[in-house]
């Protein structure tokens, strides 16, 4: 009575030490992989150009096309990134608009004596916003030359 008891025990014991292993090595994997973007492999190009000539070269290839379709998408892709960025400036504008109307209002219900503290709070805010965007590009291999393209 007592060898199949200690049999099934150890059973079940080895079973959950098992799996607390496999869950503790499963989660190290994702925490290492997935939760800090910084050890991300980047797959691929990033640089634009690079990025045009490998899926003008990529559907060359897959869709056979000739020398004359290969110039019309890249034409329609370099058409398509210059839409994208018109789109990309217009919101940059319409939203540095907002939020200059933001701090007009916010300037309008507060004391004379407030509103340079609240001048200082925002340089604050300002330079913070600064230091992270400097911080997300150089994870990204991002550098201001490439920046400014």
């Amino acid at each position: 009575m007592l060898k199949p008891r200690l049999s099934a025990f150890l059973s079940l014991f080895f079973v959950f030490l098992s799996g607390a292993l496999v869950g503790t090595l499963g989660y190290r994997y994702y925490a290492v992989n997935y939760g800090n973007p910084s050890l991300v492999q980047r797959k691929g190009p990033s640089d634009p150009a690079e990025v045009r000539r490998h899926i003008v070269a990529e559907m060359a290839e897959a869709l056979k096309l000739d020398s004359s379709q290969v110039e019309q998408v890249g034409k329609i892709l370099d058409e398509t990134r210059s839409s994208f960025k018109d789109l990309h400036d217009k919101y940059n504008r319409e939203g540095h608009e907002l939020w200059q109307q933001q701090i007009e209002q916010i300037n309008q219900i507060l004391r004379p004596e407030q509103r340079p503290l609240y001048q200082q709070l925002r340089e604050k805010h300002e330079k913070e916003r600064e230091e992270r965007k400097k911080k997300r590009d150089r994870e990204r291999g991002i550098t201001e030359d490439t920046a400014k393209k």
